[in-house]
This record gives C-alpha cells, structure tokens and sequence, in this order.
C-alpha cells in the first residue's frame, strides 16, 4: 500500500521547495541550528568511526539509534504530518500515535544514518531562520556513487530547550507534507482509527525483524 511506504520510508516523500538561503560562516555562531547538527553529527561519529568495518555491534547500534533519535522532534513531526487531523484527536490518542509513529521512523531509517555518516559525513551549506524563530538548514553527503542534499526544518520547543528537528527532505523529497497527502486521502476513504491500526500492524513487522 503507497500510504503505508511512504511512511516507513520517512526521508522519501513529497517535494520541499527551498528558496533565498544565505551562506553559512564558516564557524557557525554558538547556539545556531547549524552548530546544534554540527556537535549532534561528531558525537554519532564517534561512535559510527569507532571501528574500521560497517558492522556496529548491537550496542553501539543502540547507542546510534538514542543519539540520532533524541534529535527528533517526533510529537511535532507527527502533529504537521496528521495536519487538521491531530487537532481532532485526544491527548491519549496524540501519545499513542507519536509512539508509533516514533517506532517506525526509529527501525527504518537508521540503516541509512549510518550509511550517511560512514560513507560521506555531512557538510552544511546554509542556514536560515524563519520571523518565528524556526530554522532550515542545507547540507551535503558525498556518498561513495552520490551525492545528497538534506534540508532540515529545526525548531525550539521551548526557549529554554535545545534546537530538535521535525522535518527532513533528501534530493527536495521531505517527509511532512508527503504523508500529509497520503495520510489525508487513506483517512478520507477509510477512517483514522484503520490509519493507525495499519501503522501498528507496520511497527509490529519491524520488530520482528529487528
């Protein structure tokens, strides 16, 4: 089912346009979204680059699979991607949804952190802060065959809380508004709660094969 691929495969949906980003320095100030991504991105390599082979060892897995996760901004994440939908739903049925939902970006996609860190590392481009304080900021993996560009969306959720990320687009392909869309129409012909259930049925495969 499309829905269901779009949402185990959270860096690969809808276009992202980016327009008017200004350079960022080559020292990023103190505090910047940038300077947040750059300090998050040494601590998972030095666990990644700990060993010369690609295999990481269960723990260090673990270890991976924390340090990129507490990045994340998953109740914002899933709050733009449900779009008019979340605001329908109770505070339990939030929780249970950004769990889920939480659960299945974790297993799909660290497989490809990783890759990204090993084979390329992250360089960043540009940064640029929204009249609300949100920030999106530009980078580049150069892979061994490719290369990849990576716009993150990053916010504070309180003032007095670290930068955390909600939003991701590669190669302009970004996850908010592509499960949005698919998110939209399965719930228009079925209903919320078969939107969920498919996705719990999505996280229990996962961990089986984890």
């Amino acid at each position: 089912m499309r829905m269901i691929f779009i949402t185990c495969c959270v860096l690969i949906a809808a276009v992202v346009a980016w327009v008017g980003l200004g350079e960022v320095a080559a020292s990023p100030a103190v505090g910047s979204a940038t300077a947040f991504l750059e300090a998050h991105d040494a601590r998972v390599r030095a666990v990644i680059l700990r060993q010369p082979s690609d295999s990481l060892t269960t723990a260090e897995r673990e270890q991976v699979r924390v340090l990129i996760n507490d990045a994340f901004d998953f109740r914002e994440l899933a709050r733009q991607s449900l779009g008019d939908v979340w605001e329908a739903r109770t505070e339990a049925e939030r929780d249970e949804f950004v769990d889920v939902y939480r659960g299945i970006i974790e297993r799909s996609n660290l497989d490809m952190f990783i890759r990204y860190h090993r084979d390329g590392g992250i360089s960043y481009t540009a940064e640029k802060i929204a009249d609300d304080g949100r920030a999106v900021v530009l980078a580049e993996v150069p892979l061994k065959k490719e290369k990849k560009i990576i716009s993150y969306s990053l916010h504070r959720p309180r003032s007095d809380q670290e930068w955390r990320i909600y939003d991701l687009a590669v190669d302009g392909a970004g996850t908010i508004a592509g499960n949005r869309r698919a998110w939209t129409r399965y719930i228009s012909r079925h209903s919320y709660e078969k939107l969920l259930e498919s996705l719990r049925k999505k996280l229990a495969r996962l961990e089986e094969a984890s």
